[in-house]
């Protein structure tokens, strides 16, 4: 081989690992390009000294020694190239190691900008969430306050109307001792006048009579005189015609017969002057006559002004008392207007809870009874524990809110009260609904129609209060009260009023007038709460009753007091109409637990789907407006649809059982109550 060709061949490798150099260097990343040139400008000015040295020693002539030594270089050159690839690549790792440490860091810090406003977000939130809750609270208070302003104005009313009762009481009682005491005026005065007739006619008779015996004695006294005077004048004539008798007897005259005269004069004189005096003496009993009766004249006068004055006082408190009338009727429709309000601000639908009273000696479950006070959301809580038997020995607890609640102490009087108001509201011309809902044997039979104190027979009595209570008032009312009392069995209503008729009863609404009629049917008018009594111990003797597992004697069907008050007042022209069914449902149980069988299974199976019904109009009525309300899914449910929805009021007893036997009944019991409970109308 000539030298030209090995200087070829020298150039050859040359550029072919200069060529390397640089196709290495150009796959190299831009992110590390200016670390990567200060590192490059050394060798590309080697390799630019050894392409000189190359060509100077292409010209000059190189040995074989010198091609060696130039390979060896080369050599030591590519070792100098393949160790600062690997630098490079050391220096690219470490690169990238760092981008990877900044992306993490950046991660990071994403991740803590994103945890920062998530914070600044639950911050918002919880901001949010307290104005919401001081919203609430204010909301909260507003009602309260509005309940303790309408409590005061109840109070005020009712003081009102206390006050106007007694204004009323003495009035009457004024105007009736303003009557008695101008009859005894009256009677006086007739007395008076015929005492004064009396005394007049007695002093004209004693007067008269004066006048007459004097007369009398008068003229007997002047017959006297003229018979002596005839007497005298004969014995004149006599002695006229016998002188001589007479002048012999002259001194006999005048010794003995004129004196004798003088004395007879004397004694006549004497009588006359007696009749004077007498007539002297009568004079004063005239005059104390005469000044009588003008006293008893003045005192008449007297008793015409007063009799005036007690007229004119008596026609302004009429006056005063028909204002007040039209003042308590203002009043009553007002009252009315804030019991409606009331009511609305209570709740359109309200449960109270009741424990049943059992025997002191009873296994019961634990029960935590909470005292008068009300939660935050103005509702009273119960709080169950069930023990659960096992390795653990755990305990399990349920909370639930009612209305009210009542414990085993509390009798039908007391949990009467808490819902008597209800009884108003009708009066008013709402519907109302009350029902008694729970597990066989919890109580809801005693609670509603028991003889006594049920709340049928006092929610009567309350109807015929009030309207007695008005009636006191003069509120003008005339009420018109009816009454239906029918049962569902298996899905078919029974006229209990007249069982045997055998005729079909069909269900009608009238949504306009928000009216219930059922055909057929029979509609007594009652006339008194005793009278309803006798009644209603009828009926309830013909109610379907069978024994099963759970009770001795169940009721198998829903009894319904239907109860229609129509309302009209003269003085307004009101006219209102209201509807209170009272019911007594069937008892709820399972089919397992009580074991019926055959003809008691139907019946169970009928008297669960009409309860799951009513569960489920609850819960329709507390969606949107708008939304099916499933009330022909039951007879029960198509009767109440005016009493459950719309204005109506609904009061819903839960009765549950303390035993712990019961407790899985019970706790199915509350939470069907709380599932109603928590059904707001609009």
């Amino acid at each position: 081989m000539s030298s030209h060709d090995e200087t070829e061949d020298k150039e050859n490798i040359n550029h072919s690992s200069f060529s390397k150099l640089e196709s290495t260097a150009s796959s190299s990343p831009r992110s590390v390009k200016r670390q990567r040139d200060g590192n490059q400008r050394p060798f590309r000015q080697t390799t630019k000294m050894r392409r000189t040295t190359l060509v100077g020693s292409n010209r000059v002539g190189l040995t074989l020694s010198d091609v060696h030594r130039l390979r060896q270089q080369i050599n030591e050159k590519e070792q100098e190239l393949d160790s600062l690839n690997t630098s490079y690549i050391t220096l690219r790792t470490q690169v990238e190691s760092q981008t990877l440490n900044n992306f993490t860091v950046e991660s990071k810090y994403l991740h803590l900008d994103r945890q920062l406003r998530e914070l600044k977000q639950n911050i918002e939130n919880l901001n949010e969430f307290e104005e919401s809750s001081m919203r609430e609270l204010q909301h909260k208070f507003d009602i309260r306050s509005q309940e303790m302003m309408v409590k005061h104005q109840e109070r005020l009313n009712q003081r009102k109307e206390e006050i106007a009762a007694e204004i009323d009481k003495m009035l009457q009682e004024k105007q009736s001792k303003y009557l008695d005491v101008i009859e005894k005026l009256t009677s006086n005065l007739k007395t008076l006048e015929e005492k004064k007739g009396k005394l007049s006619d007695e002093l004209q008779q004693k007067i008269e009579s004066a006048r007459k015996s004097f007369k009398d004695k008068e003229e007997s006294l002047k017959d006297e005189v003229d018979q002596s005077r005839s007497i005298n004048e004969d014995c004149c004539a006599s002695l006229k015609h016998s002188i001589v008798d007479i002048r012999n007897k002259i001194d006999e005259v005048d010794n003995v017969s004129i004196p004798t005269k003088q004395k007879e004069y004397a004694r006549y004189e004497s009588i006359l002057g007696q009749l004077q005096s007498k007539n002297s003496d009568k004079q004063p009993e005239i005059d104390t006559a005469k000044a009588q009766i003008k006293e008893k004249g003045n005192s008449i006068s007297e008793l015409d002004k007063r009799a005036k004055l007690r007229n004119e006082e008596l026609a302004r408190m009429r006056f005063e008392i028909k204002r007040m009338k039209m003042e308590l009727v203002d009043q009553e429709t007002k009252r009315r207007k804030l019991h409606a309000k009331l009511q609305d601000l209570k709740g359109n639908i309200r449960v109270f809870c009741r424990i049943r009273a059992v025997p002191e000696d009873s296994k019961l479950i634990q029960f935590e009874v909470p005292n008068d006070d009300l939660n935050e959301d103005a509702k009273q809580e119960l709080s169950i524990t069930k023990e659960n038997v096992g390795i653990s020995n755990s305990s399990s607890s349920y909370k639930f809110q009612f209305d009210k609640i009542f414990t085993m102490n509390d009798r039908n009087e007391y949990i009467f009260e808490e819902y008597s108001q209800l009884i108003q509201s009708c009066i008013d011309g709402s519907n109302v609904c009350v029902f008694a809902y729970g597990q066989t044997g919890s109580g809801k039979t005693f609670t509603m129609s028991h003889p006594a104190n049920g709340m049928i027979p006092l929610s009567i009595k309350k109807v015929f209060d009030d309207i007695k209570e008005l009636d006191i008032q003069e509120q003008q009312w005339e009420y018109e009260i009816s009454g239906k009392f029918i049962e569902i069995y298996n899905e078919s209503i029974i006229d209990l009023l007249n069982p045997q008729s055998g005729e079909k009863h069909e269900i009608k609404h009238d949504d306009i007038n928000c009216k219930t009629t059922i055909t057929n049917i029979t509609t007594i008018p009652i006339t008194s709460p005793s009278q309803a009594n006798s009644v209603l111990d009828e009926v309830n003797k013909k109610r379907s009753t069978a024994a099963t597992k759970l009770n001795d004697k169940s009721s198998r069907s829903h009894s319904i007091f239907i109860i229609d008050i129509k309302g009209f007042n003269k003085a307004t022209g009101v006219t209102t109409f209201g509807t209170l069914n009272l019911i007594d449902l069937a008892g709820s149980e399972r089919i397992n637990v009580s074991q019926v069988e055959r003809e008691r299974l139907k019946e169970t199976q009928a008297i669960n789907k009409s309860l799951s019904a009513v569960g489920d109009v609850i819960s329709s009525l507390n969606l949107s407006q708008g939304s099916h309300i499933p009330y022909r899914n039951s007879k029960l449910t198509y009767l109440l649809k005016h009493s459950l929805g719309g204005n109506s009021k609904t009061l819903m007893f839960v009765n549950i059982s303390p035993l712990s036997a019961n407790f899985n009944e019970t706790l199915n019991s509350l939470r069907f109550a709380t599932k109603v409970n928590s059904t707001k109308l609009g």
